[in-house]
This record gives C-alpha cells, sequence and structure tokens, in this order.
C-alpha cells in the first residue's frame, strides 16, 4: 500500500492563506517606500497582488490595520534580531556594536520602520503608536542592559545614566528621516553607526 503524501486540505489553505497575507503585506510596504507615507489606497494594494478589494479585506479589515500589521512586522523582526546578535556577543562592547547596527538597518532613510515613526503613525485608522511604543521600549531595554554590563567592563562611566543614553541612542536613528543624515549609502550608514558609538564611549564633553 503507497505512503499517503497529500496534505490535509486545512494546512493546505492555511499556507495559502498566510502566503497570501505575505504578498499583501509587500504590497502595502512597497507603496508606503514609494510613497515614503501611508499615502496610499487599498484598492491599490489588491491591483498589485492581482486580486479584488473585497477579497483582501478577507485578511485586513481596512487599511490601519494592513499598515498596523507591517509596522509590527518591521518591529517584531527587529527586536528579534537584537536579541539573537546580544545572546551571542562576548562581551558589552560587541553587543552595543551589533545592537546599533541592527538598529540603524532596520531604521534606513524610508524603511518601513522609519516610515512608521516620522510619518505613518497619524492618518491611518488604527491606534498604531502604542504598538511602536511597547517594541521600542523594549530595544531601549536591551541596550540599557548592555550599557549596564559595560560598566562593569571598565568603558562605561560608573556614573552614567544608561536609561537616558539609550533612550538617545535609540532616537537618533529614529528622527533620520527628517534629519536627512545621508544614510542610505552604505559607507554613510557605517559612519553613522560609529559616531553614535564614539559618542556612548567618549561623549562631547571636553573635561576640566
Amino acid at each position: 500500500m503507497g505512503v499517503q503524501t497529500d496534505q490535509p486540505a486545512g494546512q493546505t489553505r492555511t499556507r495559502k492563506s498566510a502566503a497570501t497575507r505575505e504578498k499583501i503585506m509587500a504590497a502595502a510596504t512597497e507603496l508606503m517606500v514609494e510613497r515614503r507615507g501611508t499615502g496610499f489606497q487599498l484598492v491599490e494594494v489588491s491591483e498589485r497582488c492581482g486580486m479584488s478589494k473585497g477579497s483582501l479585506y478577507y485578511y485586513f479589515a481596512d487599511k490601519g490595520a494592513l499598515v498596523q500589521a507591517v509596522f509590527n512586522r518591521a518591529l517584531e523582526d527587529l527586536v528579534a534580531d537584537i536579541e539573537a546578535i546580544v545572546a551571542q556577543a562576548p562581551s558589552a562592547r560587541a553587543a552595543i556594536l551589533g545592537l546599533v547596527e541592527a538598529v540603524s538597518r532596520a531604521m534606513r532613510p524610508a524603511s518601513p520602520l522609519t516610515l512608521a515613526l516620522a510619518h505613518g503613525i497619524w492618518d491611518v485608522e488604527h491606534e498604531v503608536l502604542p504598538h511602536v511604543k511597547e517594541h521600542l521600549e523594549r530595544i531601549i531595554a536591551i541596550l540599557e542592559a548592555q550599557l549596564e554590563r559595560a560598566k562593569g567592563e571598565g568603558i562605561v562611566r560608573a556614573d552614567t545614566r544608561c536609561h537616558f543614553v539609550a533612550v538617545a541612542v535609540i532616537g537618533a536613528f529614529a528622527i533620520t528621516e527628517y534629519a536627512d543624515s545621508g544614510t542610505d549609502d552604505a559607507e554613510d550608514t557605517e559612519a553613522f553607526v560609529h559616531g553614535v558609538l564614539d559618542m556612548i564611549f567618549h561623549g562631547i564633553g571636553v573635561e576640566a
């Protein structure tokens, strides 16, 4: 008797549904990057996906739900990336470097995450900001913990207020869309990252 290889119909439908959802989110992300914000219509998303607008509503109730899903995915991926980097880092310096580089990649100008912070959170029906805030607080907490770890390694001053530093560092990347820092180029991005790290470890003050 032959081995049955067909997957149950329910599993097949689930995979197809997940693939369609990913396709919709990818199309929305493309439009957000092109428009540098959330100024697009759901009909444009459905056209790119080759599906009817009515079919799209099966996966996302409205534009706000779709935008929120795109932003959440970008943040979840970033947090997972950072947690993996920090878990494998042999030192606080390596962890901080890896974390800052990961944030730089995720918050490059015109990325979904940068658009969420700079433009997209105000013109959608759903309240996106609390979800953004929750994930950013997690990233800030991880960086703060590594800065405290760096104190023990003797590379950060004992009197450093690590929470304030972590907020300032993440904030530096969050405003790149407004600041026009020119970080689209890979070389400029690396220079920006190391500039931020230089600020962390050396500061800007002149000793008396």
